[in-house]
């Protein structure tokens, strides 16, 4: 399970960020809740997994991006260009081991802090559990709507979609005779201008289309429901 998004972010550098500051909050005023030494030092040990997770999710990324540069210099640079060193294998320090479960511990463990004899408005905001904003699905119950329309330049169209506060969505395209949905490009506004290849130059072609939400530069959720539109030469 995921925590509530009315109090717990989204994406794992603002997870990590919260969950630090959520972990120093309870060291300095879980006693005075009425929580024990033993449930501070089993929240303590949950922080310093989730950090090693994050940490660790950072610098695959770095690398992940740094083979994809290698590959594209790689690739598609031309004859006689510096050929690039292949990116170093990261370093990844192992994560501080904690059982499974670190979110039902977070949440379950949140919800008696509301509930203390002790507890205050001031000490929620210090904690960062009060909630801030409207309830959003789970990440992995988005479901982006998007509406499409043609454009004015050739083999082009507009789309539009919904994207829960999330940075970017992926769009994809499947053309008539296929049941491959193939990438066509990564949108960071809710309209985006989608530019297709023509399968054959000089005929019009109906495509479907759909959008997948990003987060970390990862897919996440549910594709939205396709569409259909026709680019035009």
């Amino acid at each position: 399970m995921i925590p509530s998004s009315l109090w717990f972010p989204l994406s794992m550098a603002e997870r990590a960020a919260w969950f630090q500051n959520f972990e120093e909050g309870f060291s300095a005023v879980g006693a005075s809740l009425g929580f024990t030494v033993g449930e501070i030092g089993a929240l303590q040990d949950d922080n310093n997994c989730f950090q090693g997770i994050a940490s660790g999710s950072v610098t695959l990324r770095a690398y992940s991006s740094a083979v994809r540069s290698y590959r594209k210099t790689v690739t598609e640079g031309n004859p006689g260009e510096p050929t690039p060193a292949f990116p170093a294998s990261p370093v990844i320090v192992p994560a501080e081991l904690a059982p499974t479960g670190i979110f039902y511990r977070l949440d379950n463990l949140v919800g008696r802090i509301r509930l203390a004899p002790n507890y205050t408005p001031e000490i929620g905001s210090l904690l960062g559990i009060i909630p801030s904003s409207p309830a959003r699905p789970p990440v992995e119950d988005m479901k982006p709507e998007i509406t499409v329309s043609d454009a004015t330049a050739p083999y082009s169209f507009t789309m539009k979609a919904t994207r829960f506060g999330l940075s970017a969505y992926k769009v994809q395209i499947q053309r008539a005779g296929s049941e491959t949905w193939v990438d066509n490009g990564f949108a960071q506004n809710s309209t985006y201008t989608v530019a297709v290849t023509p399968a054959t130059p000089g005929q019009p072609e109906r495509l479907l289309v759909r959008a997948i939400l990003m987060q970390d530069s990862e897919p996440v959720g549910i594709p939205s429901d396709p569409a259909y539109v026709t680019v035009n030469p």
